[in-house]
């Protein structure tokens, strides 16, 4: 029998697919902007379990974006506060927190029981992100992930049988961690586009400074575009764009 909360899901979905995603575990890296937003919308669609894994607290300046960042919850790990916040929504979600992130030690664990991986890792923590990819690719699953582009969004997924993150953005596939450390994600391999008020050159000295502009909306979109494309994924209803294609929207 349908809970209550989520009786206003069927329609959309079957009874069936709303008790499939009831079954459902979702491994979320990352937990300010994408990570945030998508782990509430997961929870809002009925998805029973959540895996996550962020070493960072909330400041004031992630109060403009980030899903569970508050005055109240300045100083907190965005774990904690994250999870307090779902479990207003849904009770009876199951959650696993990994307050260290995700790392080279850890990451076999983070990922066990997960049917779908959200790569929401900092844009300046890339090593993380590619032990991520690898081992999800190990185990099988797809990982996806999105950006958010001022007044746009792109999102990313990789198949376990397509093209790995490393060969996507051009670094050697078998390179240690360590040689990756200091990278970063090219901001041209999010987008096949960029807006007029983000140029390559603004975006550069954004990278330098080690301070992106980011709003909500942007924030909003890509948790949204990534959950929609994943679920309708996990219930066998469409498969997503898979990389080196993407999937972008942009507002000017």
């Amino acid at each position: 029998m349908i809970k209550e909360q989520f009786t206003r899901n069927l329609g959309i979905m079957s009874e069936e697919e709303v008790s499939r995603l009831h079954g459902t575990t979702i491994a979320i890296a990352g937990c300010g902007c994408i990570g945030g937003f998508a782990a509430e919308l997961l929870a809002r669609m009925g998805v029973g379990k959540l895996t996550l894994a962020d070493p960072d607290t909330f400041d004031e300046s992630n109060i403009n974006r980030q899903c569970a960042a508050t005055h109240r919850t300045v100083g907190m790990l965005k774990v904690e506060a994250l999870k307090d916040h779902l479990l207003a929504i849904n009770p009876d979600l199951e959650i696993t927190l990994f307050t260290e992130g995700v790392n080279e030690e850890n990451v076999e664990a983070f990922l066990e029981g997960a049917d779908y991986v959200i790569d929401a890792i900092d844009y300046f923590c890339l090593p993380e992100a590619v032990v991520l990819h690898r081992q999800a690719r190990q185990k099988g699953l797809f990982i996806t992930t999105a950006v958010a582009l001022g007044f746009g969004t792109s999102v990313l997924t990789f198949s376990p049988n397509g093209m790995n993150v490393e060969d996507y953005i051009g670094i050697p596939e078998n390179c240690s961690i360590d040689d990756i450390r200091g990278m970063i994600f090219p901001a041209s391999s999010y987008a096949s586009y960029l807006p007029s008020y983000a140029t390559e050159e603004k975006i550069a000295e954004w990278i330098a400074n080690k301070t992106i502009p980011t709003i909500s909306v942007g924030q909003a979109l890509g948790p949204g575009a990534l959950v929609s494309q994943m679920v309708l994924h996990l219930l066998g209803r469409k498969e997503p764009m898979i990389v080196p294609e993407k999937w972008q929207v942009q507002f000017e």
